[in-house]
């Protein structure tokens, strides 16, 4: 009789498996794709799973094409009464709006794209506007009368500024180590303070803020790459071990094109670089912070400074004791460069605002403790329930097996108090030592399961042979274990690794966090950075996926396993 599954079964069932696996795998989709956004599509009104592609474009400055959706029917608006009179009517009233404006800046612009542009910008802002009713049941007049009622004259101006994307250089201050902070640009104005050494840029005298600023016109057409630079005189030594230099601030317009920016500096006879570099990424001023290595890298305060090495030196980078030279150097980044770009700028950020790799460090030992002490000494305890004989075996069992229903809220009060008395709080021992004493009741009846369905034939073979039972616990028992005690070794790891509660009884120096904990942190001050909340818990959550993707054998060999082979 044949009994091979029918291929329509087979494909309804492979049908079912892949659904399942996607439904499930929906939140990890929106976890990750979140992680890549950047703050603004996060708080945009279209739901989207992944975020926008980066576009670097070429010229700048320049008007981004997809600040505003498209102009679109209405939900509440019907067909006929759309496509008859409607879009024409708010096509017309928008447009003599957007005529009546004038802005300098769009001369060097594409015409048509600006005019979009504003077009989907105050219709959006139209939809809002409007009453709910007037787009639904108004005639032709009352809703034209309704539109011009609405219509600002600076909706196209604020249209424009919420799309303009410019490259732009303000402010250049220097903080001494007796933290004074200088001004060096002050009043004068930015263009003149930097000097164009090479590539197609224009730099333009501007105002923002009531500011002065130096507006950077570029078109990479013309060439990959432009580099500017600044001559700064200080009143104080820069090489002074007191009150020398400590911090350059650099505040740098970001216009979304995601091109790479790398800082040089020259000072005291050697050049200095950036270790890592900016891109232009979200479209509002940045402050970037560069330093020298000091004692400031040991810290577990947040790290929003990108810290310089030394890659040369020189009569020609000695500048005078009080004066020093920078140079900023924009690189045109590829499609590909600008994609890995936006997908780690989030985890850049969360990693340079926490100690990563303490937390990591810290971490990775709990879980190498706990599963090495889980794993001898619940072996050692479910050996002695399984293969010994002894008065009491069977009652202390189930002693065992009853403390699985113990709440561990109930024991967390009287542990904290023992561990208190042991001179074990604020430090790592409550997180670890436990596990070293046979203290995981579900771990020892797993192994204690698989222990009894050991025939005796080999345990009376190794005593023939003179062995103990320390030996053949050790030589014939656990070898056998190995499933059972990888699938522990995985069960004990996703506890660990995601345990919250017990590091944040016993643990009160930042020192001694775990990733977890650590993490937790972070993101306590961040409830509206939606885009760093997700990088960190990706950050926290990739080790626990890759682990049960790679040992999901093990662990279903382990769980199903209960005596050897045949």
């Amino acid at each position: 009789m044949d009994r091979k599954r029918p291929f329509w079964r087979s494909s309804v069932l492979h049908l079912v498996l892949v659904s399942g696996a996607l439904v499930f795998a929906l939140p990890y989709a929106w976890l990750l794709g979140t992680s890549w956004k950047l703050e603004k599509e996060v708080q945009s009104a279209e739901v989207r799973i992944f975020p926008q592609r980066p576009i670097p474009e070429a010229v700048s400055p320049y008007v981004d094409r997809r600040e505003y959706a498209e102009i679109v029917k209405p939900e509440q608006v019907s067909r006929a009464r759309w496509s008859e009179w409607m879009r024409t009517v708010v096509e017309e009233r928008v447009g003599r709006r957007i005529d009546a404006w004038s802005d300098p800046r769009t001369a060097d612009l594409p015409a048509g794209v600006v005019r979009t542009e504003l077009l989907e910008g105050i219709f959006a802002r139209l939809k809002n506007l409007v009453p709910y009713a007037t787009w639904e049941t108004a005639d032709e007049a009352a809703f034209r009368a309704a539109v011009d009622a609405v219509l600002g004259d600076e909706m196209p101006a604020e249209c424009f500024e919420q799309a303009y994307r410019y490259f732009g250089l303000g402010k250049v201050k220097v903080k001494t180590l007796d933290y004074k902070i200088h001004d060096l640009t002050g009043d004068r104005p930015i263009a003149e303070v930097w000097t164009v050494e090479s590539g197609p840029v224009d730099l333009v005298q501007g105002i923002e803020a009531e500011r002065p600023v130096a507006l950077g016109g570029y078109d990479f057409g013309k060439g990959d790459a432009f580099e500017l630079s600044a001559r700064f005189e200080v009143p104080f030594e820069l090489a002074d071990t007191d009150t020398g230099f400590k911090r350059l601030d650099l505040s740098f317009r970001s216009d979304q094109t995601w091109h790479e920016m790398r800082v040089w500096f020259e000072m005291n006879g050697k050049l200095y670089r950036a270790l890592e570099p900016k891109y232009l990424a979200i479209d509002r001023w940045w402050e970037a912070q560069y330093q020298f290595p000091s004692a400031d890298d040991q810290r577990l305060a947040p790290k929003r400074y990108v810290l310089l090495e030394e890659v040369g030196s020189g009569i020609q980078f000695d500048h005078g004791p009080r004066a020093f030279k920078l140079r900023v150097r924009l690189e045109k980044s590829s499609r590909l460069e600008a994609y890995w770009a936006k997908a780690t700028e989030n985890y850049r950020t969360a990693l340079d605002e926490v100690p990563f790799w303490r937390y990591f460090k810290t971490s990775v030992f709990l879980v190498i403790a706990n599963i090495m002490g889980t794993l001898l000494s619940c072996s050692l305890a479910a050996y002695a329930f399984a293969r010994l004989k002894w008065p009491g075996r069977d009652l202390c069992f189930m002693l065992v097996l009853a403390t699985l229903m113990i709440p561990p809220q109930i024991t967390m009060i009287p542990s904290f108090v023992i561990y208190r008395y042991l001179g074990w709080y604020n430090s790592l021992a409550p997180l670890w030592v436990p596990n070293c004493l046979a203290v995981n009741a579900f771990a020892i009846f797993l192994l204690r399961q698989a222990m009894k369905g050991v025939p005796r034939d080999l345990e009376e073979a190794a005593m023939l042979d003179g062995c103990g039972y320390l030996r053949i616990y050790w030589n014939v028992v656990l070898p056998l274990m190995r499933p059972t005690m990888a699938a522990i070794a995985i069960f004990t790891f996703m506890f660990v690794w995601n345990d919250f509660m017990t590091p944040l009884i016993y643990v009160n120096d930042q020192r001694l966090y775990p990733l977890a904990l650590g993490l937790f942190s972070f993101m306590a001050g961040r409830e509206n950075q939606f885009t760093l909340i997700m990088a960190g818990s990706m950050i926290m959550t990739l080790p626990v996926i890759l682990t049960f993707f790679f040992a999901q054998r093990h662990f279903i060999q382990g769980v199903t396993m209960t005596g050897m082979k045949n």
